[in-house]
Parts: structure tokens; sequence; C-alpha cells
């Protein structure tokens, strides 16, 4: 069943149809009926000025504090890395001279050493925080460090000598 629409509107006018007079009244009636209703927008401009005052302090504070904080120098992060290169092999060093070693006294004795380098050290750090530029101070520094790796190693060197593996007087039976 397929006609044509234009056709039934040539045909007859009665789709035609007159408009009451008051239809435009009812019609802008019922238009304002279904439209929102704006609510007016609420003023936030206290809290707008709490935010903006709150956002400008902490980025003062935020400034202050990266300025207090102490810059270290070129020659403390060197120092840093010295430092920290030394103390591992040190401490890789001990700890393989405690698992050779089977002389307790002699580990306690070179055990006292250490600790004794290890206190002049410390002093050394507390005089190169109040004079960090001290070349002196930092040459001292290293040096205590290269002392008590050097001990370690002579250390080891010499437990190895009293402690040979002749592979040579091992025999081995199946």
């Amino acid at each position: 069943m397929e006609r044509d629409i234009r056709d039934l509107f040539k045909v007859k006018n009665d789709f035609k149809k007159d408009l009451p007079k008051n239809h435009r009244e009812d019609f802008i009636k019922k238009l304002g009926e279904h439209q929102t209703k704006k609510e007016p927008k609420k003023s936030y401009k206290l809290l707008k000025i709490a935010a903006s005052l709150l956002l400008i302090i902490s980025s003062v504070l935020l400034y202050k504090n990266s300025i207090s904080l102490p810059q270290k120098s070129v020659i403390e992060l060197q120092m840093q890395a010295i430092e920290k290169d030394y103390l591992n092999s040190i401490n890789k060093e001990w700890n393989s001279f405690k698992e050779i070693a089977t002389d307790t006294i002699l580990v306690h004795k070179y055990e006292e050493k250490l600790e004794k380098s290890k206190l002049e050290y410390g002093k050394i750090t507390k005089q190169l925080k109040n004079f960090p530029n001290d070349i002196n101070l930092l040459e001292s520094l290293i040096t205590n460090l290269q002392r008590r790796l050097q001990l370690i190693k002579e250390i080891n060197e010499h437990i190895k000598e009293l402690n040979p593996k002749n592979a040579s007087n091992e025999t081995i039976y199946i």
C-alpha cells in the first residue's frame, strides 16, 4: 500500500485547520512552563578569596623551604661518591675476612683498630661539616678510608698465607 503523501495534500483540504484565536498565548504559556527555571547563581566571592590566599601562602612557604635547604657543592657530592665506594669495599673485605678467619683474638684485635679508625673518621667528618671546602680535611678523610681498606686487605692476605690450601697434597678416592 504505497502512496505518495503529497498526493493526499493536493486532493483533500481537510488537513488545513484554522488555529484558535488564543493559540499564540497558549503556546507561549506552555513553552514557559516547560522551560527549566534557572536558579540565581550563588556568590562564592568569599570562597574565591580564601582559596587565593591559601594558594599564595602555600607558594610562599614552598619557596622559603626550597631556599632554606642547603645546596651541596660539587666537592661534597664527589666526596660522598668516593666515601660510598670506599665504605662498600671496606664492608665487603671485612665480611670476607670474618668468613675466612678462625682466630677470634685476631678478629677482635683488628676490630679494635677499625673502630679507632671509625672514630677518627667521625671526627674528621664533623670538622668537614663545619668547613666543607677545606681540602686538607678531604684528603685526611680519604686517607683514613684508604688506611682502613688497606688494613683489611692486609688482614685477608695474612689469613690466606696462614691457611694455604695445597691442592697437590689432597687426594680424592672414589
